[in-house]
């Protein structure tokens, strides 16, 4: 997967080598005979023993300088010609190797061919321009080169990889290029597969690979490249990052080996792969075609055992179609339209019809093709991308497999870890994934769990990677047809522990060979039935084992015929023992009838944990293998799944997302709707995390129409997996209604599966996830910065959250009324109260009546709410009558359903005066905060306004509205008759960035006690505070009472238009957050003024003006003698007190007009600010009004007569 690579000049290399091959050991000491070549020989032996070429001579990672070429075929046949293509600056030679062990060189000289004279120097381009392109795909295809070199390997040439270095003669140049020869006759034991596929969608000669580049797709990658091309990736994605290592060892130790590109595979590989007894991939084998895919798995089929010493392998899928040079030669341009990043926006189909995408993405069956992971093939699936270089371990627990036999590893006591050469795990590594196409009886013979810290680990099927924890294994099956072993090493690297050759970089740290993964690799190719014939020195010979009986199980719980909760963990136990002479390498669960195996923890005892998730009838199936990977036989146990018991969930803690990543950073509330078909109480929300899914996560239970219930913040979270967070209070839940549980990602990460709520409800009863279209859709989401509602649905998408239930609260018994509020019997009760009741229990608001009467009987108009579970709460719709009995009564059902047998009544009487009245007063006070300050997708021009009424008479002085930041814009704000007579307007000045604004009128409006008006204000640029619903019940802040939203006189107003307008339109009862400033006393009334006794301009005095005092209403009830006034010099002033000054502030009570006036016995000086307070108190005492004035005194001075 990694596109990572380096270049490095010929000096620097031919120093680097040298230094490198001067420490390799030579050959081992044994020899397969005197003479190896003589008759009867085997090739590679033979060959082997001839001398090699010092690695300074041939050995170079990476082109460099600017000659480049290519053959025109990946392999030829021993007796064909190679023909080579190339374009160089100065003249060259062609060098052609045969790579192996060759006493430690690594490869032997073949030939040598000069360029022939007449091609310098018309072949030569400085771009790749002279290639024949195709734009759509970012095909380049430089078939159209003349060839230029010829060279024809001899009959008896031994089957292997071969390198043609093309070097410039001036030493400024070389370009290795490899090649395989084949042998199509060959019957050896062991065929290895190169990984050209991979060379060439790695190879960006051109200007595009399969990575990135100029290419057509949204990446730069291009769909098509060309086998016809210069190559120039011999380190971590060509020969030299792992490949060579392991051919050079196998020759090293003689083993019986031919060679075939995957070309060759994918061409003739049916008839080709079955003349011998292992096949073999290794290295970075990422790329196949799907005709490679059959052969391979046709020859297991048939008998041949094959070791996948690789990694990342079968990643994937290609098709090879002709090349775009003229002569539209088969198999020449490999094609991979990547069709699973089509997921992601970054991509399209392959015009073919056919799935080129990821092996292992179920998305491939849309376009009728099998599902075909590589772990099919290789028992792993690829998870960490590259550039990693960890180590393979092995705990002491896996020691006793067989592989490990005549290794250290099989002395290791438990509790002890062997850990390989660092490189050997990587640069790209797989993981065995339990899943329903895990081959059968698989067994695993290490472990190495790894933190993936750097963004490497496979999130999806191909497009997301992340962080997280992953496990690598060595893997090994057996094909239940043929009984074929099958390894694989599920790593690139694995034959970096085989040999010291060089690396692709000689500046990385030598690996050193490991004898204990070269014993391990020898006991494996022995158990498939091949023996080296040159072995090393210090190697055990292995003999293939007997051993062909499985071991058996014994299960001891559940005892056959139990009885168990549905979504509940059983543990289930036994033992196992091995009959065959090895030892258990497994045991396996399957709880689905056999579709899929599940490991046990332990092997001769050993435990399972299974969560039932169907009730019904069910079989736990339990079999064991050994580490001949042979499969005992099947314990079943039959048991019954009972019903869910709860505390419940819709989903079991074993629960997994098919995308735990959905690759979506975004902040956004994610939700889903659930249901209980009994009453109880929902105790926590949980989600499922990815470690994407970063932040701090808030949970929140909301009713279906939008109702916060109940919310909280996660703590305690780990990094992945299922996260709870526990209410501070349960919240009492109805059955057969509808929720919707939340969570809040602020950087997105979320786990989603789609369509999962398409066809049926998710979970158990009592408790499910509601099925799309039952209450609207599911899976529900809203893109937003805080905690919101999630209002829009998915077509049935999973978020994967959850809430737990708890049914153990729920009763028999009928609610009672615990208390109220005015109590029975209350006198005095002011005007502008609620009535409430508190039960014994959580009220169903939709079995609910109560009603509050007067004394003749007629119902008050008024709201009924719920605002606790408990509690429910009558808001009159205005404030109720002075000196009035008034009888409330309340009958409802608690949330399980049972009602009270008769309604509770009680009556109180209100109050003989009106409560004080503190003015200047608006409908909400400063502190009051919009749940939507700022309405961000609506940006039109608009009239947003308030109905209300108020209880006193008064004067309204202007308008006041919540600005958010971005409201811009000048605003305007009027009032109007309730059938929208403009009353009074004018411009907000002085406004701050957000918060309350107000605005004052020019002259005050005076308006009547229990008549409608409406206060708007005009917002052109939209972006309004705004809260849904506010408006089904009325709101009072008295004496101003905002209407509650009716079908006859709506509330919540609102008129689109560039201009101000009488607002009509309402929608949701929404709270537009505007509303009047009122004073109950005539703001037009003069301060008292200050005037001259005296027409002098020497000396001037100063007295009260009578005839121009402060006037203030007093309320009904006020007792005439309470009405008093103060004077309070405010302090700064620099005159001297009040009481020095024998100043006070005398009041004049009008009872026909309700009205006092104040005026001050005598002058203050000018500039003394001052303040002056008039109240009143009814006859209990009670203050019923108290008004302010604060003043500055003036001079006022009369011209001289």
């Amino acid at each position: 997967m990694n596109r990572w690579r380096r270049r490095i000049r010929g000096a620097r290399l031919a120093v680097a080598a040298a230094l490198i091959w001067a420490v390799l050991p030579q050959s081992g000491a044994a020899q397969a005979a005197s003479d190896p070549c003589g008759p009867g020989a085997n090739p590679i032996v033979c060959e082997n023993s001839k001398a090699g070429s010092p690695t300074s001579e041939w050995f170079a990672p990476n082109a460099y300088g600017d000659i480049k070429g290519f053959s025109t075929k990946e392999s030829v046949q021993a007796g064909d010609t190679v023909r080579f293509k190339i374009q160089s600056p100065a003249p060259y030679r062609v060098e052609v190797y045969r790579l192996g062990w060759y006493g430690g060189d690594g490869a032997r000289l073949m030939s040598t061919a000069a360029q022939a004279a007449v091609t310098y120097p018309a072949n030569y381009t400085t771009s790749p321009a002279g290639c024949e392109t195709r734009s759509s795909t970012g095909l380049v295809d430089c078939g159209n080169w003349p060839v230029t070199v010829t060279w024809t390997v001899p009959g008896d040439a031994v089957s292997g990889l071969y390198i043609a270095n093309l070097a410039q003669t001036d030493g400024d140049g070389m370009m290795p290029y490899p090649f395989v020869v084949r042998d199509d006759d060959s019957t050896s034991d062991i065929v290895v597969q190169t990984s050209d596929q991979t060379w060439q969608a790695y190879n960006d000669y051109g200007g595009q690979d399969l990575y990135g580049g100029a290419g057509p797709a949204p990446d730069g990658r291009a769909y098509e490249v060309s086998y016809n091309r210069p190559l120039d990736i011999g380190g971590d994605n060509g020969i030299y990052g792992s490949e060579f290592m392991m051919l050079s060892w196998l020759e090293r130790n003689g083993y019986d080996v031919s060679y075939l590109s995957g070309v060759d595979v994918s061409a003739k590989g049916d008839t080709l792969l079955k003349k011998h007894q292992v096949y073999m991939s290794s290295g970075h084998d990422e790329y196949w075609t799907q005709s490679q895919y059959s052969h391979v798995l046709a020859a297991r089929k048939a008998g041949v055992r094959q070791a996948y010493f690789s990694g990342n392998e079968v990643f994937w899928k290609t098709r090879l179609a002709p090349s775009i040079d003229g002569t539209n030669t088969d198999g020449r341009t490999l094609v991979c339209y990547k069709m699973t990043k089509m997921a992601q926006n970054n991509g399209v189909a392959d015009p073919s019809g056919t799935w080129t995408g990821t092996w292992m993405d179920p998305a491939s069956t849309r376009y009728g093709q099998d599902y075909q992971p590589p772990n099919i093939l290789t028992g792993s699936m690829f998870t960490v991308n590259g550039y990693r270089s960890d180590a393979i371990t092995v705990p002491g627990s896996y020691g006793r497999n067989r592989i490990w036999r005549d290794t250290s590893i099989a002395d290791l006591t438990a509790g002890r870890t062997a850990t390989f050469p660092t490189g050997t795990l990587g640069y790209e590594w797989d993981s065995d994934i339990e899943n329903s196409t895990r081959p059968a009886g698989a067994i695993d013979v290490s472990s190495t769990t790894v933190d993936i810290n750097d963004g490497k680990l496979r999130m999806d099927w191909g497009n997301v990677y992340g962080n997280g924890t992953a496990t690598h294994s060595l893997v090994e099956f057996r094909d239940q047809d043929s009984g074929a072993l099958v390894f694989g090493a599920g790593t690139v690297q694995w034959a970096w522990g085989l040999t010291n050759i060089p690396t692709y970089d000689p500046e990385d740290t030598v690996v050193t060979e490991d004898a204990r993964m070269q014993q391990a690799t020898v006991n494996i190719l022995a158990d498939m039935g091949v023996q080296p014939l040159t072995p090393q020195s210090d190697l055990v010979a292995a003999t293939a084992s007997t051993d062909t009986t499985g071991p058996a199980v014994t299960v001891t719980a559940p005892v056959s015929g139990t009885t168990v909760p549905a979504l509940k963990p059983v543990t289930i136990k036994g033992t196992a023992t091995d009959r065959g002479g090895g030892v258990v390498a497994r045991v396996e669960v399957s709880t689905d009838g056999g579709a899929t195996w599940r490991a046990a923890t332990g092997l001769t005892s050993w435990t399972y944990s299974w969560t039932p998730t169907t009730p019904g009838s069910a079989s736990v199936k339990v079999r064991a293998v050994d580490d001949s990977v042979n499969i005992g036989t099947v314990t079943t146990i039959p048991v019954t799944v009972g019903p869910q018991a709860c505390p419940c969930t819709v989903w079991p803690a074993s629960a997994v997302p098919g995308t735990v990543n959905a690759g979506d950073g975004s902040s956004v509330e994610l939700g889903v709707k659930v249901r209980t078909t009994v009453a109880g109480s929902i105790t926590a929300v949980r989600f499922y995390k990815s470690p994407a899914n970063t932040g701090t996560h808030t949970g929140s239970l909301w009713s279906a129409s939008g109702t916060r219930l109940a919310t909280g913040t996660f703590s305690n979270e780990t990094a992945s997996g299922w996260q709870q967070l526990n209410f501070a209070t349960p919240v009492t839940v109805k059955a057969n209604t509808t929720y919707v549980a939340s969570y809040f990602a602020p950087n997105g990460g979320y786990s989603y599966d789609a369509a999962y709520f398409a066809g049926s409800d998710a979970g158990l009863t009592p408790l499910t996830a509601l099925k799309s279209g039952t209450d609207g859709g599911n899976g529900v989401y809203r893109y937003t910065s805080t905690s919101a509602f999630p209002s829009t649905q998915s077509t049935g998408s999973n978020y994967w959250v959850d809430v737990v239930l708890d049914t153990s609260t729920a009763t028999t018994t009928p609610p009672t009324v615990t208390s109220t509020s005015p109590t029975s019997g209350a006198t005095d009760t002011s005007i502008t109260s609620t009535v409430s009741a508190v039960f014994s229990a959580s009220v169903d608001s939709d079995d609910l009546t109560f009603t509050v009467k007067d004394p003749s009987g007629n119902t008050v108009p008024g709201t009924v709410t719920v605002p606790a579970a408990d509690k429910v709460t009558f808001t009159p719709s205005s404030q109720l009558s002075l000196r009035t009995t008034y009888t409330a009564s309340v009958r409802g059902s608690d949330v399980w359903g049972n009602t009270m047998a008769r309604p509770v009544t009680w009556s109180f009487t209100t109050s003989s005066t009106p409560p004080p009245v503190t003015c200047p007063c608006t409908l909400w006070r400063p502190s009051a905060e919009p749940a939507v300050t700022d309405m961000t997708t609506d940006t039109n021009s608009v009239e947003l306004g308030t109905r209300f009424t108020s209880s006193a008479d008064g004067w309204v002085t202007g308008i006041t509205f919540y600005k958010g930041t971005g409201n811009t814009g000048t605003h305007t704000g009027s009032l109007w008759s309730g059938a929208g007579t403009l009353l009074a307007s004018g411009t907000f000045v002085n406004e701050t960035e957000a918060g309350w604004q107000t605005l004052v009128f020019g002259t005050p409006v005076k308006i009547t006690a229990g008549t409608a008006y409406v206060a708007s204000y005009h917002a052109p640029h939209g972006r309004y505070a705004v809260n849904g619903g506010y408006f089904a019940a009325p709101h009072q802040s008295y004496p101003l009472t905002a209407t509650a939203d009716t079908t006859a006189h709506h509330n919540g107003l609102y008129q689109y238009g560039s201009d101000p307008a009488f607002p009509t339109s309402s929608y949701g009862s929404a709270n537009y957050w505007v509303g009047p400033v009122l004073t109950a006393d005539d703001p037009s009334a003069s301060p008292a003024t200050v005037t001259s006794s005296e027409p002098t301009t020497s000396t001037v005095r100063y007295t009260a003006d009578a005839a121009s005092p402060l006037v203030a209403r007093v309320p009904d009830g006020a007792g005439p003698s309470s009405v008093k006034a103060t004077l309070t010099v405010l302090p700064g002033s620099e005159a001297a007190t009040a009481k020095k000054l024998r100043v006070k502030a005398v009041t004049h009570y009008d009872r026909a007009t309700r009205k006092a006036a104040v005026h001050l016995t005598a002058p203050l000086p000018d500039g003394t600010r001052f303040e002056v307070t008039v109240t009143a108190k009814d006859r209990h005492r009670h203050t019923v009004m108290s008004r302010s004035w604060t003043l500055t005194a003036k001079t006022v001075r009369h011209p001289k007569n």
